[in-house]
């Protein structure tokens, strides 16, 4: 029976990666929603994730300067959040630079074994809706192809400043919370849309014994962007 063309050094990589994965998830370090989805990325004998976030919506102070290494992260949420709890911190919060409101989408980066592999991800991630993926880098000699799963949602907001206080008006900012919360809920979905379409992939391997991704009709995962 034919198997997967997988290096040695991508099969020792895997494992130190999932060991470390497992490690994150015992010090609570990774998003509780992703999960499922990381384990099934991981259940792919060509694939394995390196890092994720199953999107957020965040206050941040960046320098003047646009430091990263110098920002602070003044609160952060993983879940749709209250106006009045944001609110209730920008008040109080003294800016050391800009205080930015920002929504960011699910993104899984993921190490796959091969191109055909890692460019059938990516059309399977356009055909989710996931347009932002790509590959982002490819390395022969360690035989891998870095990729990632990247949904569309953003939103990139400055309310507050140093020198200028608050930017925005408490009705204001309570819509443009109900706006984040409701891009959050569309990148959870999507990502609970990748879960399926990639358990319905897992199956199909196991079952037809697949070992090339040309061989995999996209009729499969129709069902899987159908909303519910």
């Amino acid at each position: 029976m034919e198997t997967f063309r997988i290096s040695r050094e991508f099969i020792q990589r895997k494992k130190v990666f999932i060991r470390r994965l497992s490690q994150a998830i015992e010090r609570g370090e990774v998003d509780e929603d992703i999960i499922p989805l990381l384990n099934m990325i991981n259940l792919l004998p060509f694939a394995y994730t390196t890092s994720s976030c199953s999107g957020r919506i965040l206050l941040i102070d960046i320098p003047y300067t646009g430091s990263k290494k110098d920002s602070v992260k003044v609160a952060r949420w993983h879940s749709p959040v209250k106006p009045d709890v944001v609110w209730n911190i920008l008040e109080n919060y003294e800016p050391k630079g800009i205080v930015w409101l920002k929504l960011e989408g699910m993104i899984v980066a993921v190490a796959v074994s091969s191109i055909d592999w890692a460019s059938f991800f990516i059309k399977l991630a356009r055909f989710l809706g996931f347009k932002d993926s790509g590959i982002r880098a490819i390395n022969h000699n360690k035989g891998h192809v870095i990729m990632d799963f990247t949904s569309t949602e953003k939103m990139y907001l400055p309310v507050a400043t140093k020198f200028n206080g608050l930017l925005v008006e408490k009705e204001y900012l309570y819509r443009i919370i109900d706006i984040a919360n409701n891009l959050l809920e569309r990148t959870k979905n999507r990502m609970k849309r990748l879960l399926k379409a990639l358990s319905v992939l897992h199956e199909i391997i196991c079952r037809e014994r697949i070992i090339e991704p040309s061989k995999i009709n996209f009729k499969h995962f129709r069902e899987c962007i159908e909303k519910k």
